[in-house]
């Protein structure tokens, strides 16, 4: 075989290479840009809600409400067994803030810790 065919060869063989190693580092790239974006959009939502966390507000007829509580660890009062609101209403802090003319606050008992 010549020289010629051989270095042809030679030349093909690393353009192959070079062209896949590009192909996998594009792949490599965008999948880790993907992954990137999950980070920052799971970070978000973490802020989110150690910012404003979802509550619980009494949403029955009844006595003034006074207090909110927390929805992830409520206290007794509430008696929400996390799928069922017997008588409350989730929604985010800065809601619940709001409602009633601005009077509601934390109950004491299930921000305790």
């Amino acid at each position: 075989m010549s020289s010629y065919i051989l270095r042809e060869q030679r030349v093909r063989l690393i353009d192959g290479f070079l062209a896949e190693e590009k192909r996998r580092r594009q792949e490599f790239d965008a999948r880790l840009e993907a992954l990137d974006e999950k980070i920052v959009e799971a970070e978000r939502n973490e802020t989110e809600t150690y910012r404003n966390p979802e509550v619980l507000v009494r949403g029955s007829v009844g006595a003034r409400r006074k207090v909110y509580h927390s929805a992830t660890h409520p206290c007794g009062r509430t008696q929400y067994d996390g799928g069922q609101q017997r008588g409350f209403m989730k929604m985010r802090e800065s809601e619940a803030k709001l409602m009633d003319g601005g009077v509601l606050k934390r109950c004491h008992a299930c921000w305790s810790d």
